[in-house]
């Protein structure tokens, strides 16, 4: 195992665990859009 073959598995396991750090935001704001679907779909449903 050279220099650099440890460097690019460094890098790959860099990306690895900075990738999970996205979707947290996502995950909120599905969540968001989920609750705000929700609400428009229960003031829908109260009108009919």
């Amino acid at each position: 195992m050279d220099l650099k073959t440890l460097n690019k598995i460094d890098t790959l396991r860099r990306l690895k665990s900075r990738g999970p750090q996205t979707p947290k935001w996502l995950k909120s704001n599905t969540i968001l859009l989920l609750t705000f679907l929700s609400v428009v779909v229960a003031v829908l449903w109260s009108l009919f």
